[in-house]
């Protein structure tokens, strides 16, 4: 079907009057220009059907009625103005001139056929129908040039309330022309900021209207038109400048109005500009009038004569209560997304039940459309996204209306927190506990610190963004640094809320494993190395109750093993780590094996040559032993550890069966027995006492066993007692043997001595041996009496193997 065209010629002496009595509010200013009056223009199509605006009418069918209401007009105008309505047929017949009514009252007119080209036109002081139905009659090219004319005047007052509409509104001239491009299908460009909006507006125009190329925005006329230094402001004044108007193809049509209309007729451009509802304010530029001339504004206005496109959502539409929001269409073939542009009084209906929501909707790209509930009223809930065409309704689909998510209960799913450990690369974490489908930038920052740096990071919902509620959502975190964060959520509203993570240092390790227990035991100490043991707050396992605390190297404790507990049986460690939710799992970390070996007795074999006697858990250094160990629970090939404490250890002996070592050895000497032989000065120094531990494996240590002291005795060949006098009732006498300077007293009891003040002479001729002269006292206690000695730092003598 071919496009149809409004055209409204205004001629005013110098405008419009307005009703008498009439009560009306004063539109708004037009943008960079002045106004002419503000009137609804409406289409009827039957006397019951509602009006509906001119401007959303898409398609006006035979026996509809054109309305027209002048809405705020100067009070100077004259009451002698009249508008008559021109209507040119679908299929090119000749033009209707359907009658004159009055300018300033409400008039409608009947429209017998489908309107190829409506024009009203208004004359200051009545029309002569005879002149108008001349116009119609002998200019058969009218009907292109107000045709050509309308389209052209459309796209410009689009184009400049779109700029106004962002100017007001603080919206940016992007957005806006990023509007117009999608619903004309022109390519704008792109503008510099720096230039100054008569630049900027001539490069608009000039893409607007390309016959306008040679227009000079910098000339007098052009100046004189822009009142404001904004971009709308600008190309509606170079539109009202007659270089671009004519530019664009009104030449013709406005020198064949002032052939035929009265003598001394200026005409001039004009536009509409949407008024306060669904008035419309038009608008020229404010140039001064030649004497003697009526002025003429031309308006023109072209209906798209179209039906309605097959179109409808292309998917589960979820939207963000009082937010701006995209939703994508699927179009049939022929159908185009910018059509839907001329649709109306977009609404929200309950799926179930409850009142309507105005919505307001804008066409955003080829295949979406902008829904904005920025001033919406409608609760969450299930709606059917509705429109107007024309005089019938359109449905596109169901969109489900959510609130913005409150994120103060946001945590990490358990076991998340366990990815979030230092050196861990980029961790994937899920949080949990709110809905997340509104959410479209996640940042974080280091708590803390007085730089905070915000950086974004990555993520990922189940659905996608806006595909309905979803209780999760991942976030890839860097581990590099431990330390306490903020995660920042920003919904599509921009608000961030923080939902607090923590990196944690690199979790505990453990070298020593398995801890072996013994079955028969009742508590038994556990001990752990390794690193960050200090972080573990307590340690949990099937084996049995166990408790301790730790270092960051070491963790010792004790475990009670549970009834029933047999060899070979392995059980995990759970550690419970600060920071972690969940615990630690060690596997098979302890080992329960059979009992300790335990040493229950000890038979000592000593030489019979010593000359001095020794005590009951004495062990003479320099003499080599031995000793029988009675053992419990002995096994497999044990071995046996020799270590001296309290007096200095010279080093340990280790000994394995009938291998010999450091000139000891150990051998079975029968059913849980072992046989040691050993010299005890080879294991440690005089005063330590040697103590003997049996291994098995895996059975582990048995409790020590102290086998005795270790001591060093002197050795005694000889004893000659002289006459030689050595005080009151005592004569001296010689020692001869080795380690004499052991010998600090000697005398014929173990409890009176008489102390020596010599020091040991070498035998000459017999390396080692030595020589003491003593004093003793007279007479001996009996003939042939054994000799006592006391050695140094001892309270009682020792019976010697030697007599005088």
């Amino acid at each position: 079907m071919r496009k149809l065209a409004w055209v409204v010629i205004l001629v005013a002496a110098p405008a419009l009057g307005n009703p008498e009595g009439s009560a009306v509010p004063v539109p708004r200013g037009c943008t960079g220009s002045v106004s002419l009056g503000s009137f609804r223009i409406a289409i009827r199509p039957s006397a019951k059907a509602p009006t509906l605006p001119l401007k959303s009418v898409s398609l006006i069918p035979a026996g509809s009625r054109l309305v027209w209401d002048p809405v705020h007009i100067p009070p100077q105008a004259s009451e002698k103005e009249e508008v008559v309505a021109l209507l040119v047929p679908q299929g090119g017949s000749a033009v209707i001139a359907l009658g004159a009514r009055k300018a300033g009252s409400h008039a409608e007119w009947d429209l017998p056929q489908i309107p190829q080209v409506i024009a009203l036109i208004v004359g200051p002081s009545g029309l002569s129908m005879g002149k108008v139905k001349s116009l119609v009659a002998h200019n058969e090219d009218l009907l292109l040039q107000l045709a050509d004319y309308a389209e052209q005047t459309s796209e410009v007052e689009t184009l400049v309330q779109e700029l106004a509409d962002a100017e007001t509104s603080g919206g940016g001239t992007g957005a806006a022309l990023k509007g117009f491009s999608s619903q004309f299908g022109v390519a704008v460009p792109k503008l510099d900021s720096t230039a100054n909006p008569s630049q900027q507006a001539s490069l608009l125009l000039q893409t607007v209207l390309p016959a306008a190329n040679n227009y000079d925005p910098l000339a007098s006329t052009a100046t004189q038109m822009q009142q404001s230094v904004g971009l709308a402001a600008a190309v509606a004044g170079m539109f009202f400048g007659n270089g671009v108007a004519l530019a664009a193809g009104g030449t013709a049509l406005f020198a064949n109005l002032k052939d035929v209309m009265f003598p001394g007729t200026e005409f001039r451009s004009a536009f509409a500009q949407a008024n306060a509802g669904d008035a419309l304010a038009l608008c020229t530029r404010n140039a001064a009038m030649k004497s003697r001339t009526h002025l003429a504004y031309l308006w023109a206005y072209r209906v798209p004569d179209l039906t309605p496109p097959v179109v409808a959502l292309a998917g589960a539409a979820h939207l963000a209560i009082g937010s701006k929001s995209t939703v994508k269409l699927r179009l049939a073939e022929g159908s185009s997304a910018k059509d839907l542009a001329r649709a109306h009084d977009w609404r929200l209906i309950p799926t179930v039940q409850g009142a309507q929501a105005a919505v307001r909707v804008s066409v955003a790209s080829p295949d979406s459309l902008e829904v904005d509930l920025s001033k919406s009223k409608a609760p969450a809930g299930e709606y059917r996204l509705a429109a107007g065409w024309d005089w019938d309704p359109i449905s596109l689909g169901t969109v489900w209306l959510h609130p913005y998510a409150d994120f103060s209960r946001v945590r990490l799913v358990p076991g998340s927190s366990g990815k979030l450990v230092e050196g861990s690369g980029i961790a994937t974490v899920k949080l949990t506990g709110a809905d997340f489908e509104f959410v479209d930038k996640v940042q974080w920052k280091k708590q803390g610190s007085k730089t905070v740096k915000v950086s974004g990071l990555q993520f990922d919902l189940p659905s996608g963004k806006g595909s309905g509620p979803q209780s999760t959502m991942d976030v890839d975190i860097d581990t590099a640094a431990p330390g306490s964060y903020a995660l920042l959520l920003s919904q599509s509203d921009g608000k961030a809320q923080e939902v607090p993570v923590t990196i944690l240092p690199p979790n505990p390790t453990v070298s020593s494993l398995p801890v072996r227990v013994n079955v028969g035991a009742d508590r038994q100490s556990v001990r752990l190395d390794g690193t960050g043991l200090d972080r573990i707050q307590a340690i949990a396992t099937a084996a049995g109750p166990l408790t301790g605390s730790g270092t960051k190297q070491e963790w010792t404790g004790e475990i009670q093993l549970k009834n029933g507990a047999k060899p070979g049986q392995r059980f995990p460690l759970a550690l419970q780590v600060k920071g972690l939710e969940q615990p630690l799992i060690l596997p098979d970390a302890i080992e329960v094996v059979g009992p300790r070996p335990h040493i229950t007795a000890v038979r000592k074999s000593m030489p019979g040559n010593l000359g001095v006697d020794l005590r009951e858990d004495e062990l003479p250094a320099g003499f080599t032993l031995g000793l029988v160990l009675q053992v419990q629970n002995l096994s497999g090939r044990p071995r046996v550890e020799l270590g001296c404490a309290g007096g200095g250890l010279r080093r340990p002996l280790k000994l394995s069966p009938d291998e010999p070592a450091g000139g000891a050895a150990m051998s079975f000497a029968g059913p849980g027995e072992l046989y040691l032989s050993f010299d005890p000065g080879a294991i440690g120094y005089p005063g330590c006492a040697i103590s003997a531990a049996v291994i098995t494996e895996p059975e582990g240590r048995s409790d020590e066993m102290k086998l005795g002291r270790v001591v060093r005795i002197p050795r005694l060949d000889q004893f000659t007692l002289t006459s030689e006098p050595a005080g009151p009732s005592a004569f001296a006498g010689i020692l001869k043997g080795t380690d004499l300077d052991l010998v600090e007293k000697a005398g014929w009891d173990a409890q009176q001595g008489l102390p020596i003040d010599a020091i040991p002479t070498p035998v000459p001729g017999e390396p080692g041996k030595q020589t003491l002269r003593i004093s003793m006292p007279w007479p001996a206690p009996a003939p042939h009496a054994p000799l006592y000695v006391w050695l140094r730092g001892e309270s009682e003598g020792r019976k010697t193997g030697v007599t005088y």
